[in-house]
């Protein structure tokens, strides 16, 4: 007798959406069928609801030692349990991870706390750890965060050397991609100003658009895989589908708060929408819309950094002061059948090909997570495509306690999330077991 089955669910397969059901033995999808397929252990009634992957979020910002205030392995993994993201790939703060013992440490605290299964970035690279890259990459670590802007700048010709050694082992560049010179001269221009508006004036879509140019040149030349971290604009869509044009081994992302708020938002939440990049305009986010659905921008991810309260307050007087980001790990999937699939600017399947299987593609976690077919690891999340919810902050997990998204109604909501067959959560509750989660060398 096998472990689970889920019965009369409707299924997104790559082949396309089915009537069916699906049997998991030992956390693993061993059988997907139309009807008829033996009783197992535990036996759940889908009725008639959507099952998909479980979503892969390479994006997120879970431990620093120095903002464990902010956020941490068991808080984060929390917040990915209850919105239906089952695998995170954590990325660096602000301490790096570039050697062994910082890279054997934060597996450890991940597979002591974590919920959910997990894998790293190495980060934040500098000249220094470049050589490093062998090293890291004996950790089943194949992928390698730069900046190239403050406070994390690397040279463009330092980011080029990176990606000659990223590309001898496989890997992939992950990198933010605003010219530093570019907002040097912005910020000359607007640091006298303290207002929320300042910061996101003072990063244009000019600084996004040289740097992706130029990193996107240096791919070329190497054929190192890169991917463009959250892209914000018109211009930067353009670039990386002209690149892709000419077999350039370019992928990008972009965050459901790009695709949601604008610039004018931070007029009213201030200091809760400094973000780096920055918001950008209307026209700006209906492009990234575009781009999503035609495949230019390949994936969604949420660059989950929350601050506290207290820390984002401070930037009512002062947005200079702040620290950027938002939280976003558990509302992503919410947001995304909502704004996206309810509303018409992708398909369920497109949904499932940018939040699931394309991520585990790039990251090297595929067939293994992303996808529902046999003998991938059974990570499924039903889905209640008809049920409407409010956002609030008070419902949510996230350490800080609040949200951005704070008042929005969304239509589609995760209603279980199951991890390799065991239930993580369910109805909004996790009742997954710190230490679950595994880490996934890639």
């Amino acid at each position: 007798m096998v472990g689970l089955v889920l019965r009369n669910g409707r299924i997104v397969l790559p082949e396309g959406i089915v009537d069916g059901e699906i049997s998991v033995d030992n956390g693993k999808i061993s059988k997907i069928a139309v009807s008829g397929l033996p009783k197992g252990e535990t036996e759940i009634d889908v009725r008639g609801r959507t099952v998909i992957p479980g979503v892969v979020d390479v994006h997120v910002h879970f431990h620093d030692k120095k903002f464990l205030n902010r956020e941490d392995f068991a808080g984060g993994s929390t917040a990915a349990a209850a919105g239906g993201v089952t695998t995170v790939i954590v990325m660096p703060w602000d301490t790096p991870v570039v050697s062994g013992p910082s890279i054997e440490e934060t597996i450890e605290l991940g597979c002591r706390m974590s919920i959910v299964d997990f894998s790293l970035h190495a980060g934040n690279m500098s000249p220094e750890s470049i050589k490093k890259v062998p090293e890291i990459n004996s950790f089943g670590i194949k992928s390698f965060k730069a900046f190239t802007c403050d406070p994390y700048l690397m040279s463009y010709e330092q980011i080029e050397e990176l990606m000659c050694y990223v590309r001898a082992i496989g890997g992939v560049t992950f990198i933010h991609a605003e010219d530093q010179k570019t907002l040097s001269k912005n910020l000359r221009a607007l640091k006298k100003r303290k207002d929320p508006l300042a910061h996101a004036l003072s990063r244009p879509a000019e600084a996004e658009e040289k740097a992706i140019k130029k990193v996107l040149k240096s791919a070329e030349r190497t054929g190192c895989r890169t991917h463009i971290a959250h892209v914000t604009t018109r211009e930067g869509c353009e670039a990386i589908q002209k690149a892709k044009k000419r077999g350039v081994h370019v992928s990008a992302e972009t965050c459901p708060h790009y695709l949601i708020f604008k610039r004018e938002d931070m007029e009213k939440l201030g200091p809760y929408l400094k973000v780096n990049p920055s918001l950008k305009s209307d026209s700006d986010r209906a492009a990234l819309w575009q781009a999503l659905a035609e495949g230019i921008v390949d994936i969604v991810s949420t660059d989950h950094a929350p601050a506290s309260k207290e820390e984002k307050d401070r930037g009512w007087i002062d947005i200079w002061e702040v620290p950027s980001g938002v939280p976003g790990v558990e509302t992503s999937l919410p947001l995304m059948l909502s704004e996206g699939v309810s509303k018409g600017r992708l398909t369920l399947e497109q949904l499932v090909n940018c939040m699931c299987t394309k991520p585990a593609i790039l990251f090297g976690l595929y067939p293994r997570k992303g996808v529902i077919q046999e003998g991938s690891d059974a990570d499924l999340i039903i889905l209640d495509l008809k049920e409407e919810a409010q956002i609030s902050a008070e419902r949510l997990h996230y350490k800080v306690g609040w949200t951005p998204f704070e008042g929005m109604r969304v239509k589609g909501i995760p209603v279980m999330t199951i991890l390799r067959g065991t239930i993580i959560a369910e109805g909004g509750k996790v009742i997954g077991s710190s230490g679950y989660g595994q880490f996934l060398p890639r």
